[in-house]
C-alpha cells in the first residue's frame, strides 16, 4: 500500500466512527454505506454491517444510549481538572481546529469536544496528510502528522478509554460493533511513519 493509499484507508474509518458517534440522518446512513467500502479490509465487513442498519434503529439507539441521560460523549466529561470549567479545555481543543481551519459540519449539534467532532477532525488531518503526500509537500505533511498525533495523545486517547468502558456498559449490540471499530483506530501504531491504514497491517 502506498503512503497516498494508506492515510485514505485511515481518513475513511476515522471520518466512518465519526459518523457513528454523530445524531443519524438519511445523510449520515448514506454515506456510511458510501465509505463502509473504503475501509481497511478487516474491518470492512463490520463497516458493511452497520452501514445497513436501519435509520430508526440508529435513532433510536442514539437517543437511548448517547442521549441527555446516556453515556457522557465529551472529553470534558471526563476531564480531571472539570471543576476549573470547561473553557480552557475547549480553548486548547478550538486552537487545533483553528491551526487548520476545520470546521465541522454546522448541522452537527455537538459541541466541539464530542467524540464525533474529534475524530472528524483526525478524519480531516489525515486527508490532509494524503493530500500533502501526493503532491510531494513536506512541510504540510510533516504539520499535519505532528498534529495528528499530538491531539490524538493530548485530547481523544487522554479519555477515551473511560468512554469506552461507559459504552460498554451499555449492552448496545449497534454501539458495541461501533466500539471495536473506535478502539481498533485508538490501538493503531503510532502515525510518524507510513500508515499501515485501518486494516492494521
Amino acid at each position: 500500500m502506498t503512503e497516498v493509499a494508506g492515510w485514505l484507508e485511515v481518513a475513511a474509518a476515522w471520518r466512518f466512527v465519526s459518523l457513528l458517534f454523530q445524531s443519524p440522518s438519511e445523510q449520515s446512513t448514506a454515506e456510511l454505506r458510501a465509505l463502509s467500502e473504503e475501509v481497511g479490509l478487516a474491518w470492512r465487513a463490520s463497516a458493511r454491517e452497520l452501514a445497513e442498519i436501519p435509520l430508526e434503529v440508529w435513532q433510536a439507539e442514539y437517543h437511548r444510549v448517547l442521549g441527555p441521560s446516556g453515556v457522557p460523549a465529551c472529553e470534558s466529561s471526563y476531564d480531571d481538572n472539570a471543576l476549573a470549567g470547561r473553557g480552557p479545555l475547549l480553548s486548547r481543543v478550538a486552537g487545533f481546529y483553528d491551526a487548520f481551519a476545520y470546521r465541522p459540519d454546522e448541522a452537527s449539534p455537538e459541541v466541539p469536544d464530542h467524540v464525533s467532532i474529534e475524530t472528524g477532525f483526525l478524519a480531516y488531518l489525515a486527508l490532509k496528510a494524503a493530500f500533502a503526500t501526493d503532491a510531494g509537500e513536506d512541510e504540510p505533511l510533516a504539520l499535519a502528522r505532528e498534529a495528528y498525533q499530538r491531539f490524538l495523545d493530548e485530547h481523544l486517547l487522554y479519555w477515551i478509554a473511560r468512554f469506552e468502558e461507559r459504552l460498554a456498559a451499555s449492552g448496545s449490540a449497534v454501539y458495541g460493533e461501533a466500539l471495536t471499530l473506535l478502539s481498533g483506530l485508538c490501538a493503531q501504531p503510532q502515525r510518524s511513519q507510513t500508515p499501515s491504514g485501518a486494516a492494521r497491517a
